[in-house]
This record gives structure tokens, sequence and C-alpha cells, in this order.
């Protein structure tokens, strides 16, 4: 079994362009790195690279065996080979994320898989962006992790911080936003989740994975030179919205909400979110 969660990379780039957001450099070829997706020693970890050698196990002993394939088009035979390593290896936990392009390659896993396999998930991801990659990574990693009790002795979360009557209603009138599955004010200086609302996710963990995610964008808005701030960003995934929207007035801090795709109205859900921003006191 493996210690925390092993990432085999089999996409050309999206991979790499996925952990940039994370601020890791990484290329195909390169050797496995440990990714740790908060700054707590504590918090899951990824073991990211390549293919491994023809007799080296797909995980060694020392933790939970959970595998993340990452599948672009044109490696259906070293995805086939892999799957089936897995399976012979009786990996515990199994994740299959295809590329919308990987269409050779969907056909042959499927034809592998079995009805009685119920430790292996099979994903088409709805486009090839890096933002949609690493928010389907966070929310099945944040499974895994809850599966698996992941995060270990010291708990990787921070403290719980009592929240103000004004954030409590605040993530209430957020709640109240129809299609509403969960809500976050998080801030992104540190990473830390100052109130939150809802449930179906990890939010804290999603918290640390979003805040890698603004400090991207931040970062390349000022290499690029653009004065104007960043109004809000959207990852929409097959059932999912996830918006993230800047306080302007509370520099440093950012809403963040999960709207279920066939409850909510996304125009309406920003109109209300850019409401209850501008109401918000910390």
């Amino acid at each position: 079994m493996c210690s925390g969660i092993r990432v085999i990379d089999l996409t050309s780039s999206l991979g790499g362009r996925a952990l940039a957001k994370l601020g890791v450099a990484y290329a195909p070829g390169q050797p496995r790195m440990q990714v740790r997706l908060a700054a707590s020693e504590a918090a899951p970890v990824m073991d990211w690279g390549g293919p491994p050698g023809a007799d080296e196990p797909l995980c060694s002993p020392g933790g939970p065996s959970a595998l993340v394939l990452l599948i672009g088009p044109g490696s259906v035979r070293q995805a086939s080979a892999l799957f089936q390593k897995a399976l012979n290896e009786a990996v515990d936990c199994i994740r299959l994320f295809l590329m919308p392009s990987a269409i050779m390659e969907e056909v042959a896993l499927r034809q592998m898989l079995a009805s009685s396999q119920p430790a292996v998930q099979l994903y088409r991801l709805p486009d090839s962006s890096s933002e949609t990659l690493w928010f389907v990574l966070i929310e099945e990693i944040s499974k895994i992790s809850a599966r698996f009790s992941m995060g270990g002795n010291g708990d990787y979360r921070k403290s719980e911080i009592p929240m103000t009557s004004n954030l409590s209603q605040s993530m209430q009138s957020i709640m109240a936003i129809e299609g509403s599955i969960a809500a976050a004010l998080v801030d992104h200086q540190s990473g830390m989740c100052l109130a939150q609302a809802g449930g179906g996710m990890d939010l804290e963990l999603a918290a640390a994975g979003n805040t890698q995610v603004v400090r991207a964008k931040l970062k390349t808005m000022e290499s690029l030179g653009l004065r104007k701030g960043i109004e809000d960003i959207l990852i929409t995934l097959g059932d999912q919205y996830h918006l993230i929207r800047l306080i302007p007035h509370s520099p440093g801090l950012f809403l963040y909400l999960v709207l279920d795709k066939a409850r909510g109205n996304l125009a309406l859900a920003r109109y209300k979110l850019t409401d209850i921003e501008r109401s918000l006191k910390v």
C-alpha cells in the first residue's frame, strides 16, 4: 500500500499546468515528487509522477492504497497496462480521470471495468482546463482522505474560529441561494477558512486548494501588468459550479460557493454573492 495518494500522470501537459496552480513546476519525465496540499506537515500528500518501472509496484508498504491515473490521448496502451497492474495488485482505491480527447483510452478502460469493482471510478473531464482538473482532484482527494483518515496525528485543519453574527448571517444568506451546496470565507494569505457552511466536501481542504489558485491568478496578473483586480473565478464541472469571489474591501479574503448546476442559476448566484460580499464585515 502507498502512503498518501499516488498520481500517475499520462498527459502531455495538463497535469503540469494543474500543478502550476500550486506553484509547483513539473513536466513529463521528471522524477516523482511529493506535493503537499496545505502548508502543514500533517496535510494530505500526493505522490506525483510518471509511470513506474516494469518491476516497480504501484504502491509500497506503509499506508492506504489510493491511485489516481490522469489519462490523455495517445496513452491507451500505458493506461490499460497500468489499470490492469492496479487490479492485479488489488489497489484499494482507483480513480481514472480522462481528458475529453482520450476517446480510445475510455473505450479500452470501460471494457476492462466490471460491475463488481466498487474500488474503481472512471470520470471523463468536461474540459481540458487545469482549473477543472484541479477542482476535480481536490474533490476526489477530499473523499479519499476522509475514507482513509489521512491527515494523521496533527490535524492539518486550522483551529476553528468562532463566527461573528455578521459572518454567520452571511453564510446563511449564501446557503439560501438556490442550489447552494457549500460555502466558505477564506483568507488566501494564510489558507485559513474563517467561516463555512453546508457540506458534501472537505471545505478546509478546498480552502487550501483555492488559496493556491487565487495566488496563481494574482501572480499571473501582476506579471502581465494588469492593474484591474479579479472579481471572481469560475470553475465549471459536470454537475457543479465552483465560484470564487474576491472581496475588494477586505484584501486577502475571498468567498467560495459550490453551486448545484441543475438547481442553481449562475447569473443569479453571482448577483446575490456580490450583494452579500458588500455587506460582509470581518
